[in-house]
């Protein structure tokens, strides 16, 4: 069953995938986009931006847990509701998404150039940023909010323009008889929303290299309730396949994060047309794409070299994607369905003897005090994901990697229990290198590369 699976959704990626990267090369060459040459962008952990209002690290650690624990229920409360567009074109009638992410990047907008600070999701199919002026709802934010006003090339997107494609989730069309403007709308699982007009302008890397003459983004006049991020961002950069995301507009079919850790300053990484060929001696694992997820070949856990018997349908993903492992850097820690986080943490109890047990933080229930006990890092179970095809190399996982400190000599296990589906959150993959290769339906881990 699960081979057919695969084989079936395999087929559909395919066939999802031609289509796509067709639109997108009429589109490209109508609208000068990028060269398949390699680009870097700054990626920052966005905790770097608000780590100073927080008194102590346990203070800090609470506020990461529940902006995970929050875009976790929200998930599972409306898995139903995502990436669905109901019909007709009026304000009542949209896409529902999740929202947010842990890492921001910076790109240059217009002409002159204007720096927009954006969330990086690959939850997410749209890219879109607050505009001013006549911004009717913008959130306050500290960064700079894109002004049109003063951008010599910002033009907004007609109804009957190619790029208004109102098949398209979010995409609304015309909503007025006296307004020919194409508008769009994306409501979040939290109940927030962003709407205004679809525009287009020119968008450069931080560093002034142009990557496209004519971007598709939502130019947002209205965002009300959107307050998952306005202390690091002023919009979203959307990495989910599909025409007006980011990757997709600038044909980027390759493209890979270098995370950055949680508690550094520095930055990490983003790159467009880049999967190097150290993947093909690293963990790796076939990629396949449902409902804007995307899918693991997973089969399993070690841990200190022996396999756990968890029972191999928690891995397995139905047609509704529903179930399987996906890759989530907009969440932190790593989630498994009940049964099997049961089985994984008594494994890992059994062989952490030599940590002292300490009272629970939140969500993560297993916690230790390690005061006055030397080189406990030794006594860390060593812990490795297992992948199905094509390599079977395991991805090891460093303690930093799973083990949270939240101050005062206490760590606590970066895992937790939740849905039917596998979550493998950013806290697991920082440091390192996490490349998406979309024609061939692979991803690939590089330990400590950043």
């Amino acid at each position: 069953m699960a081979k057919a699976l695969v084989k079936y959704f395999g087929i559909a990626l395919v066939l999802i995938l031609v289509t796509l990267l067709i639109r997108s090369e009429a589109r490209s060459n109508k609208s000068g986009s990028s060269s398949s040459r390699t680009i870097r962008f700054p990626l920052y952990h966005r905790e770097k931006f608000i780590a100073s209002n927080f008194k102590d690290q346990r203070s800090l650690v609470r506020t990461r847990l529940a902006r995970d624990n929050a875009r976790f229920h929200r998930r599972h409360a409306s898995s139903s509701a995502q990436f669905h567009k109901h019909s007709g074109n009026d304000l009542n009638h949209t896409a529902v998404l999740e929202e947010g992410g842990e890492y921001v990047t910076v790109l240059k907008v217009g002409s002159p150039s204007q720096n927009v600070q954006l969330l990086v999701d690959i939850g997410t199919p749209l890219t879109w940023w607050q505009c001013q002026p006549n911004c009717k709802y913008c959130y306050s934010t500290p960064h700079h909010i894109f002004d049109t006003s003063m951008s010599s090339t910002y033009t907004e997107t007609d109804c009957a323009d190619e790029f208004c494609d109102v098949t398209q989730l979010f995409i609304l069309g015309c909503i007025r008889r006296d307004d020919p403007k194409c508008h769009y709308r994306v409501q979040y699982v939290d109940g927030s929303v962003s709407q205004g007009v679809m525009a287009r302008d020119v968008i450069a890397t931080s560093e002034g290299v142009t990557l496209h003459n004519s971007f598709s983004f939502g130019c947002g006049r209205s965002n009300q309730g959107v307050t998952m991020f306005n202390a690091e961002a002023t919009g979203i950069l959307g990495f989910v396949l599909g025409g007006y995301s980011f990757p997709s507009q600038l044909q980027a079919n390759t493209f890979a994060f270098c995370l950055p850790t949680y508690n550094t300053t520095t930055s990490g990484s983003l790159y467009l047309n880049y999967y190097p060929s150290a993947f093909q001696y690293s963990s790796r694992s076939m990629l396949i794409i449902i409902m804007g997820h995307y899918y693991l070949d997973f089969s399993g856990v070690e841990i200190n070299g022996e396999a756990i018997p968890i029972p191999p349908e928690n891995w397995q993903c139905d047609r509704e994607g529903v179930g399987g492992v996906i890759i989530d850097t907009g969440s932190s820690i790593t989630r498994f369905p009940k049964k099997a986080y049961d089985i994984f943490k008594d494994y890992f109890l059994r062989n952490a003897q030599g940590l002292p047990l300490s009272q629970p933080e939140e969500q993560l229930d297993t916690c230790f005090n390690v005061a006055g006990v030397g080189e406990w890092e030794g006594f860390v179970p060593k812990v490795r994901f297992l992948f199905k095809w094509p390599s079977g190399r395991p991805l090891e996982f460093e303690t930093g990697q799973l083990l949270m400190s939240v101050g005062n000599n206490k760590y606590c296990l970066a895992f937790g229990a939740g849905g039917p589906t596998t979550i493998i959150g950013s806290w697991q993959l920082q440091g390192s290198l996490v490349g998406f290769d979309l024609p061939n339906h692979l991803v690939g881990f590089l330990r400590a590369s950043c």
